[in-house]
């Protein structure tokens, strides 16, 4: 599999996903074949696990509470020449779950500072919308929305899916609540505030920290929302995949670690 270590996105949401999905084509037709159609995408594609009823409810409440992301989707199945339908499905594993290839860790270090340790395979990503802030982020390739990232006002922020308990009433994943938060706001007030009030699916603890000083987590499960009191000192051990993130608020800055090679990445 093929895929660049790092991506630029700019543009309105489709033009995003089509350059991610130019981009990253191989991982995610990869991916795709590993869950359905074999190849057999001319309108009928199906999940190995049958699971279409499914996919098609997340596809539904994407477009319903998240229609930026929705038409971030369709740009990411153009650009890799994949059914949407097939990239729903890939959000639907998503709902309440470890991230493909493991669960992303994520915690404060002593400094206040998010650090997380992500699954593989990912991408670092460069988005630069048309609307909203521009960031640097973590996601994986057939993902619309990030799993980490800063934005260039300082506001920082990770999510950690957990096993759902319920069935959710809404289908589309809380780590998308991130991805939003990034686009829109500089404090961490008004990205929990928002974070509390918007649906979303599974179970999902989201970090943030700003440029001010703030720090807050928010928990997710179903339609429970609370926050969480954001200890310092917690970040996770182990270096998961390689690859260790520490998002800096205070000077708005990603820097990925891998073995020796550092690089920072400015929104």
């Amino acid at each position: 599999m093929s895929l660049p270590t790092e991506i630029s996105c700019q543009g309105a949401p489709r033009d995003l996903g089509l350059d991610q999905g130019t981009a990253c084509a191989e991982a995610i037709r990869d991916r795709v074949r590993c869950v359905g159609g074999r190849g057999d995408w001319l309108g009928r594609w199906r999940p190995f696990d049958g699971g279409l009823a499914r996919d098609r409810l997340t596809r539904r409440d994407l477009k319903r509470h998240f229609p930026h992301l929705e038409e971030w989707l369709i740009g990411l199945a153009r650009g890799a020449d994949v059914p949407e339908i097939a990239l729903a499905s890939l959000l639907a594993r998503e709902l309440g779950t470890e991230c493909e290839g493991g669960a992303l860790r994520a915690g404060f270090d002593a400094g206040g500072r998010i650090v997380a340790h992500p699954p593989s395979p990912g991408v670092l990503r460069r988005v630069a919308p048309d609307h909203g802030f521009a960031s640097v982020e973590w996601t994986l390739p057939w993902l619309p929305g990030a799993l980490a990232g800063v934005n260039r006002t300082g506001l920082a922020g990770a999510v950690v899916s957990r096993a759902a308990e319920d069935a959710a009433a809404c289908a589309a994943p809380a780590f998308l609540l991130l991805q939003n938060c990034l686009a829109q706001f500089e404090t961490v007030d008004a990205a929990a505030e928002w974070c509390e009030r918007r649906p979303a699916g599974g179970q999902a603890e989201l970090l943030f920290a700003d440029a001010r000083g703030g720090r807050a987590a928010v928990s997710v499960a179903g339609e429970k929302r609370g926050r969480l009191e954001p200890a310092r000192g917690t970040e996770p051990g182990g270096d998961a995949g390689g690859l260790r993130l520490l998002l800096d608020a205070e000077a708005p800055a990603l820097e990925a670690t891998a073995g020796q090679e550092r690089r920072w990445l400015e929104p």
